[in-house]
C-alpha cells in the first residue's frame, strides 16, 4: 500500500494563484488540516512507517505535522516537487492561456515542465518504493505530482486526468497489486 497526500492550504490555493514551484507557506487553515491529517494517519490499519516529502514548505509543513503527531521519519525528495508552471507561476488560475495548456499532457509551460515531465520523474521513485517491501510511504507532495502518481496506479483518459483534483491534506491510498494487474494485463 502507498500513502499521498496534498500539501495543507496555503493563500494562494484559496486565492486562486498558480503556486508551482513558489514555495508559500501554508494558511492557519492549512495548518489545521496538516493535524487533521495527522490524526487520520493514525488511525490507519495498516500504519505508515516513514515519510516522504515535496522540498517545498507547504509540504514540509505537512509533513512535519504528521511525522510528529505520529513519531516517524522523513525524508525529502526532489522529485516530488511540484509541476513547475513557468510563466504561469504566481498569477490567475483562470488565464485563457494557463487553462489552455493545463489540458495538455506533453506541451511545458512556457519556461517551465509538462505532466508529462512530472510523470517521468515520479515513475522512477514509485518504482523504487514497490520493491521496499518492509516499509508502507506516505508521499506528502502536490496536485499535479498526485495527478500524474494516479495515472500510474489508474490510467486515465486524457480529460479525466485534467479533471482530477486533490483537495488539500487528503489522504489517498493506493493498492501497488493494481499496478501489477494492470502491467500484465497490457
Amino acid at each position: 500500500m502507498l500513502y499521498v497526500a496534498r500539501h495543507g492550504e496555503t493563500e494562494w490555493n484559496k486565492l486562486g494563484i498558480i503556486s508551482g514551484r513558489s514555495d508559500i507557506a501554508l494558511s492557519a487553515v492549512g495548518y489545521q488540516q496538516a493535524a487533521l491529517l495527522a490524526k487520520e494517519v493514525a488511525e490507519l490499519d495498516s500504519p505508515i512507517t516513514k515519510i516522504i516529502h515535496s522540498p517545498l514548505e507547504r509540504a514540509h509543513e505537512t509533513a512535519r505535522i504528521v511525522s510528529e503527531t505520529n513519531q516517524l521519519p522523513m525524508s525529502v525528495d526532489e522529485r516530488l516537487v511540484e509541476l513547475d508552471y513557468g510563466d504561469y507561476d504566481g498569477t490567475s488560475d483562470e488565464q485563457e492561456g494557463y487553462l489552455k495548456l493545463r489540458t495538455q499532457f506533453a506541451v511545458r509551460y512556457p519556461n517551465g515542465e509538462s505532466l508529462m515531465d512530472v510523470y517521468a520523474r515520479i515513475v522512477p521513485l514509485l518504482e523504487e518504493l514497490e520493491r521496499d517491501t518492509e516499509n508502507t510511504y506516505l508521499l506528502i507532495c502536490h496536485n499535479s505530482v498526485i495527478r500524474a502518481i494516479k495515472n500510474y496506479f489508474e490510467p486515465l483518459e486524457n480529460e479525466k486526468v485534467f479533471d482530477y483534483r486533490t483537495p488539500n491534506a487528503k489522504l489517498i491510498s493506493f493498492d501497488w497489486k493494481k499496478v501489477i494487474s494492470i502491467i500484465q494485463s497490457a
